[in-house]
């Protein structure tokens, strides 16, 4: 409604001074106009049946950079040029359709506006065609809002739906659909992969001792070295709490994972800053691959969740996994077993 009345003051506006109008003089028409669309928070630009610039309001100068003297009879998709958010080709501006298809049309969507200056804008645009009294296309009124806010706002949610609050990292939503999609591709091409279960040994002394905050900071000092440890085309997830998993991909040999393990176990075991006195942890590290272990996601995430409670049970800063083929575990030394073996 706002657009079609809009539309007919500009049309009313772009008319003649002294040619009648029913409802008012031309002048005042033509005055009250140019309040209403310099008082509205959304870009306002009109063209002719051409494209061509011949109205912005003030909204609209300082989106696009323009003022409406430099601005007049250029093409409309180069004042308001779009091109895409994410390859940077260039986008349609709906102009051109709504005035050859005597509709409203939309700018496709995730499209930025590239100002005069050359920085961008997240715009949401629209075209709705002019018409005279006859019904014949004149121009056109492209209506454009800024939309940053609302962006940012928007990936923030969906940021906080998939993302652990605390660390950053994978929740645990993310992470199945990610150990989905590696089952999937590992069933059709044969290859293994590893899903790492990692606890922090004996971490609520932590929050007990030095208070709930400085816990956080330890979780999220123990999430960047865990992202440290792994490949950029593996994922390091927060179960919650204490616990985190790992998803290690095309693991072609059974024991592949092995000297990830040892780089987690040693990377987490490093002297920690809690409120300015260093903290010594371990970590146990269950392993479970596929399809060797498990064929689900589900008994998968069992399976891994299982040696890591045995490692525990074993005594701590190590790890282990199910042997194929039987239901037992094994010890797997870790470099401090290592070291204490070569001293005896």
């Amino acid at each position: 409604m706002l657009l079609r009345t809009l539309a007919h003051r500009l049309k009313t506006a772009l008319q003649s001074p002294t040619e009648a109008n029913p409802l008012d003089d031309a002048f005042t028409e033509r005055e009250r106009a140019q309040v209403t669309l310099d008082s509205i928070g959304d870009a306002v630009v009109s063209t002719d049946f051409r494209g061509q610039i011949v109205y912005l309001n003030k909204a609209a100068e300082r989106l696009t950079g323009y003022d409406e003297i430099s601005a007049k009879t250029r093409p409309i998709a180069e004042v308001f040029r779009l091109v895409d958010a994410n390859s940077g080709a260039t986008a349609k501006n709906p102009t051109a359709d709504s005035i050859i298809d005597d509709q409203k049309r939309f700018a496709p969507d995730n499209c930025v506006l590239v100002r005069r200056d050359g920085t961008k804008v997240p715009v949401e645009v629209s075209s709705t065609p002019i018409h005279d009294r006859n019904g014949g296309v004149t121009g056109a009124v492209l209506v454009a809002r800024d939309i940053t806010e609302a962006r940012e706002l928007s990936e923030k949610l969906s940021r906080m739906a998939l993302y652990d609050h605390l660390t950053g990292l994978p929740n645990r939503a993310l992470f199945a659909d990610r150990l989905d999609s590696a089952i999937s591709r590992a069933t059709r091409s044969g290859n293994a992969f590893s899903l790492f279960y990692i606890d922090l040994d004996r971490f609520k002394t932590i929050n007990d001792t030095f208070g709930h905050a400085a816990g956080d900071r330890l979780l999220q000092t123990a999430a960047e070295r865990l992202q440290q440890c792994i490949r950029q085309s593996d994922t390091v997830s927060r179960c919650g709490g204490d616990e985190f998993v790992a998803l290690l991909l095309d693991c072609a040999e059974i024991d592949a994972g092995f000297p990830c393990a040892f780089k987690i176990i040693e990377t987490l075991s490093a002297p920690y800053d809690v409120s300015g006195r260093l903290v010594h942890l371990s970590a146990s590290v269950g392993i479970a691959v596929f399809p060797a272990d498990a064929n689900g996601r589900e008994e998968l995430v069992r399976a891994a969740d299982k040696a890591m409670y045995q490692a525990k049970c074993a005594g701590r800063n190590r790890f282990q996994r199910i042997h194929h083929g039987d239901a037992t575990l094994r010890r797997l030394a870790t470099p401090a077993d290592r070291a204490n073996d070569a001293r005896q």
